[in-house]
């Protein structure tokens, strides 16, 4: 069975500089750089992994020291402070830990 029928193409678009380093990474690890690819969106996708996890941990201490910074205990006139709305704008980054 030809290659093509179990496969399709994708263009993906990256900066040079980042190219160059995965062309490395690639070259490097002994691998097609369309496989250095294809695993990264499967990481991206997958759920309950490490990488989510430890996206989502970095968050919540990215909050923690907002949250702790002098300068964001700035009230407004609604009564919350900076770090508040700061913060709910980090807390939204956060992805999803499912098992889909």
């Amino acid at each position: 069975m030809s290659r093509f029928k179990t496969v399709h193409p994708l263009m993906v678009y990256m900066p040079l500089g980042q190219r160059a380093r995965v062309k490395i990474y690639a070259k490097k690890g002994l691998m097609p750089v369309s496989q250095v690819v294809r695993e990264g969106i499967e990481m991206r996708m997958a759920t309950g992994d490490r990488y989510t996890a430890g996206w989502n941990d970095a968050l919540k201490e990215a909050a923690k020291v907002i949250k702790e910074c002098p300068a964001g205990q700035m009230k407004f006139p609604s009564g919350r402070s900076f770090s508040e709305m700061i913060c709910d704008d980090v807390i939204n980054l956060e992805r999803k830990l499912t098992n889909d």
